[in-house]
């Protein structure tokens, strides 16, 4: 049998999926460990706790007016508006209000903060030349996909960080389950994930074409922010697959009992994800770095 030499192995899925692990990584530890990253950390970790106090205290205040089942029953009426389903709006009610609360904050906020994360992820080492670095070690479309990977992860770990310090700070409160908190705020941090890779990857996607990491970050929230417009437009307009181009708006699939629901969602924001990373990954391996 003749032996696999070395172009063959570099030619190899296997190979191609070390340079991915590599380089993820390498851009994990560098997130985490740079000065942004830090910060970002800190201010998670302020911002989940004081999420978390702020949602507890509206909570006791409107203790004081109304029972416990009624204030159930406005959850359920209020979420059966929002997401006009009967079904979810029963299944969400038994819910604990303030992780609701933080999951809806959490969506809200993925966005922005994966434009913080990831806008010098490529633009950076394009205007450093540092790229070059990875460009003669690796494939273009490994390299690429790495860095949309590592940004998931990191902000994943991120919003994972936030979410445990609600269930803590919930838990710390007493009066609440710990297996009641801790499986409801799970459930609801692995709705985030989809949501979190499909931006992880337009947002890439749009950052890579800049050599100048002020100019891609300030395109990637302004491709967000024409998303988000249409989005409004299709909700006002009832223009339905306008909604369908803003990954926030698959949450309420996400969030469904009806695992058809869910999976409509995942699949949705993962063709999002893949779509965008795949498309990045072509335009990134024909350009001159």
């Amino acid at each position: 049998m003749p032996k696999t030499g070395a172009a063959d192995y570099r030619a190899s899925p296997m190979h191609a999926l070390e340079e991915i692990w590599l380089i993820a990584g390498r851009e994990i530890r560098k997130n985490l460990r740079s000065a942004k990253g830090l910060v970002i950390v800190a201010i998670s970790i302020l911002g989940g706790i004081a999420t978390a106090l702020l949602l507890m205290k509206l909570r006791a205040i409107d203790e004081g007016k109304i029972s416990a089942a009624q204030m159930k029953e406005l959850q359920e009426g209020a979420l059966t508006k929002k997401y006009g389903d009967e079904v979810m709006g029963h299944y969400l009610a038994d819910a604990p209000p303030v992780l609701l609360g933080m999951l809806l904050l959490t969506v809200w906020l993925v966005p922005l903060l994966i434009a913080i994360i990831g806008f010098d992820s490529i633009s950076g080492e394009l205007q450093h030349r540092s790229v070059r670095y990875w460009a003669v070690r690796s494939r273009r479309a490994a390299y690429y996909t790495a860095k949309v990977f590592g940004l998931f992860v990191v902000v994943a770990s991120i919003t994972l960080l936030m979410h445990a310090l609600v269930w803590g700070v919930t838990l710390s409160r007493g009066g609440a389950d710990p297996a009641y908190i801790f499986t409801w705020g799970f459930r609801f941090w692995i709705v985030t994930l989809p949501i979190i890779a499909a931006w992880s990857g337009l947002a890439q996607l749009v950052s890579s074409q800049f050599r100048t990491p002020i100019i891609a970050f300030l395109m990637t929230c302004a491709s967000f922010f024409v998303l988000w417009i249409m989005d409004a437009v299709g909700e006002v307009g009832e223009i339905r697959w306008l909604t369908w181009l803003y990954p926030n708006s698959y949450d309420a699939w996400l969030l469904s009992p009806k695992l058809d629901h869910a999976a409509y969602g995942v699949a949705a924001c993962a063709s999002f994800a893949l779509v965008a990373t795949a498309l990045g990954a072509f335009l990134f391996s024909r350009r001159d770095v």
